[in-house]
């Protein structure tokens, strides 16, 4: 069973060995690092928070705070996908536990599943909190039609966590968080790197 101690230790070793070596050149190339997702993710720590159930250690924000910090000082760009990966397997860890769920928590926890959030939008300001995009429900289905913008690991992750104001919502702030698989028929990354 993983601890405080033995995941800050392999956070430790792991900006060590991986992150500090690469992140110059990762950085001037404005290049995402799989390695290193690769590498948090065999070390047990992309499912760091998530409960011993789905996998995960289970440790808490005290271990996040430590993890993050330890990976920050190596590569700061890694940390923010660290950081927007366990916010999102957060908010995925509390939705209704049906077999889909589950099953892309089990992916996480085992290193096999890099989820991020899908918040701001273009047009909202900074107020991420407050999304523009509003779900369309269709039967039994929901649709979905929004253009996010500041996604970290986009084109990278194997999920997003979006925010949407509610298909039924009666204000600005009646949002909802959907979980939209990479593969999702009309998903679309347009990459814009300004230099």
């Amino acid at each position: 069973m993983m601890n405080h101690e033995i995941a800050l230790s392999k956070a430790k070793d792991i900006a060590d060995r991986v992150l500090a070596p690469a992140a110059k050149q990762n950085d001037e190339e404005g290049r995402f690092s799989t390695e290193a997702v690769d590498t948090l993710g065999q070390a047990g720590l992309l499912g760091l928070t998530l409960p011993a159930e789905f996998g995960g250690t289970g440790l808490g924000p005290r271990a996040f705070a430590a993890v993050t910090s330890t990976i920050a000082e190596a590569d700061a760009s890694v940390a923010m996908v660290y950081v927007m990966h366990i916010c999102a397997t957060a908010a995925i860890a509390s939705a209704r536990p049906e077999a889909a769920i589950s099953k892309v928590l089990s992916d996480i926890a085992s290193g096999r599943h890099l989820s991020t959030l899908a918040f701001s939008e273009s047009g909202s300001r900074s107020h991420f909190w407050a999304p523009m995009s509003q779900a369309r429900r269709t039967g039994a289905s929901i649709n979905l039609t929004a253009k996010k913008s500041w996604v970290t690991s986009a084109g990278c992750a194997q999920s997003y966590v979006a925010s949407s104001l509610a298909p039924d919502g009666d204000g600005p702030t009646t949002t909802t968080l959907y979980l939209v698989p990479a593969g999702a028929p009309g998903l679309s990354v347009a990459l814009a790197l300004t230099i």
